[in-house]
């Protein structure tokens, strides 16, 4: 991937591992945060509240019993009208 940015920017490899993981280390520090991250076009990353619940694990010793996964954050991506269009062609 990061050969492909570089070759977008006209840089050297390194260069463009350097620009796609600045980029990425900043999408990482905005969801820490609790913020949203809207790239235009591409789509929107952000954090989601899952609810705790209860669930049948399908191995192990305890197969069968119900075990609780508790509340927590993930993130969620909804992608940009750009990204969808281009996906399906």
């Amino acid at each position: 991937m990061s050969d492909r940015v570089a070759d977008k920017l006209g840089c050297t490899k390194a260069q463009g591992e350097a620009a796609l993981n600045a980029v990425l280390r900043s999408v990482q520090d905005e969801l820490s945060k609790g913020n949203r991250v809207v790239l235009t076009g591409f789509g929107t990353f952000e954090l989601r509240d899952v609810k705790a619940r209860k669930v049948r694990p399908i191995r192990g010793s305890k197969a069968g019993d119900l075990i609780e996964v508790p509340a927590h954050k993930r993130v969620g991506f909804s992608a940009g009208a750009e990204l969808s269009k281009a996906a399906q062609s």
